[in-house]
């Protein structure tokens, strides 16, 4: 073989190295011995009969990635909600005392939804929109409503907590441990919240309350029935 270390890279390989001999698994291990002995210093060769039971955990085991079926998310209509009477609330039952927990907890998630500082903004106001805004969105379950105008005079006057809202109604249980269904459309309600007093139009919140939340909510409201 030349000693041009250029013409030794390009020369063909002994034909006793490649290519391979067609051999069972044993007797490859065999020859795959017998050459790596003919091949490695013998400095190394101690070190043989170790480093020949290395295992290779790729070389045995190959990693599959098991499918992951994607579960539909299941929800019940809102005719088997009705169907298992989620819907309607019993007419009958209730406490307006045993409720006071209730409309403590509901004050206590206001105070720190509106960030109250003895007082709330008034309409001319810079921040009076991004107020409105938040009112409009809160939570109404458990809030103290009274119904200071309404279309239905009888209602005038009426209060409760509101056990229920649905789209276009509140369902309060009174003092008087009746519960009550009252349209938003046609009233005005007003809640007090550490002695401020907060007005609004029941068809401003004419929506769902899982919408109603994530719903842009219009700015300018005309304050008529």
């Amino acid at each position: 073989m030349s000693d041009n270390p250029k013409e030794r890279v390009n020369a063909v390989l002994p034909q006793d190295i490649l290519p391979g001999p067609d051999l069972a698994k044993s007797e490859a291990v065999d020859y795959i011995q017998s050459f790596i002995k003919q091949t490695v210093p013998s400095a190394d060769l101690r070190n043989l009969k170790t480093d020949l039971k290395w295992q290779f955990l790729l070389e045995h085991h190959s990693v599959i990635k098991a499918k992951r079926r994607k579960q539909k998310k299941t929800f019940l209509t809102r005719k088997q909600r009705k169907s298992m009477g989620l819907l309607k609330l019993p007419s009958e039952g209730w406490n307006y005392q045993s409720l006071e927990k209730m409309r403590n907890l509901w004050q206590d998630y206001m105070r720190g939804n509106l960030e109250l500082v003895n007082r709330a903004p008034s309409c001319s106001d810079q921040e009076w929109n991004s107020f409105s805004v938040i009112v409009a969105k809160s939570e109404m379950v458990g809030a103290e409503l009274k119904v200071v105008k309404s279309k239905v005079p009888s209602l005038i006057g009426m209060s409760g907590t509101v056990v229920l809202e649905t789209k276009m109604s509140f369902q309060l249980v009174t003092p008087e441990n009746k519960l009550k269904t009252i349209l938003k459309d046609t009233s005005v309600f007003e809640f007090v919240i550490d002695k401020l007093k907060f007005t609004f139009f029941g068809k401003h919140l004419a929506t769902r309350p899982s919408d109603r939340s994530v719903k842009k909510i219009k700015s300018i409201m005309h304050p008529d029935l």
